[in-house]
């Protein structure tokens, strides 16, 4: 069963274990890698995983908790965060940042986080597309005119060559909106 964002918050102000359990499988995995690939161990990552779900049980307990992101992104940033500190910690032995530097920071770690996904989502269809539409819409990123486009690729006409970038357009859209992760790196 997935949980929705809403609902994941919702869990974790009540200290539900199903919703607990179904976060640790569904999320600790990806934290556990980002740590293992950044100088750390399972134990950090599990400490910090940890960490993490206390942070948000927090701020949810100060005031009402409202993601402009999905809780993936949130929970990834908040553990990239808080793991930067430990390092920093490590380094310099003595604490250097705060929660309120944590928060300060959130914000643009997630919109990072937020765009790579994006355009890992976007790269990963863009490679599926036949060559035309990859050459298409790779001159129209460039900001080549359509009567170049349609002089590059051979086509008799302007008017054709923007019904192409349109058709490649929608080929690229759908594909992309039928994935699965099209969901969690869009659900904001």
């Amino acid at each position: 069963m997935d949980y929705t964002t809403e609902a994941i918050l919702e869990g974790i102000s009540m200290s539900n274990n199903d919703v607990l359990n179904y976060i640790y499988k569904k999320f600790f995995p990806s934290i556990r890698n980002f740590i293992e690939n950044n100088n750390g161990n399972e134990e950090d990552a599990r400490d910090l995983f940890q960490e993490a779900i206390i942070v948000i049980y927090r701020k949810m307990k100060k005031e009402p908790l409202v993601l402009n992101c999905n809780f993936k992104t949130y929970v990834y940033s908040i553990c990239r965060l808080l793991w930067l500190k430990q390092l920093e910690k490590r380094k310099n032995s003595n604490e250097i940042s705060s929660e309120a530097i944590l928060d300060n920071r959130l914000d643009e770690a997630t919109e990072t986080y937020d765009q790579t996904e994006r355009y890992r989502l976007y790269q990963k269809h863009f490679k599926l597309l036949g060559s035309d539409c990859k050459k298409v819409l790779q001159l129209t990123l460039e900001k080549v005119s359509l009567k170049e486009i349609s002089e590059i690729m051979g086509y008799k006409s302007e008017k054709y060559a923007k019904k192409k970038k349109y058709q490649c357009k929608q080929a690229l859209m759908e594909s992309i909106k039928s994935d699965n992760e099209f969901k969690e790196v869009y659900d904001e």
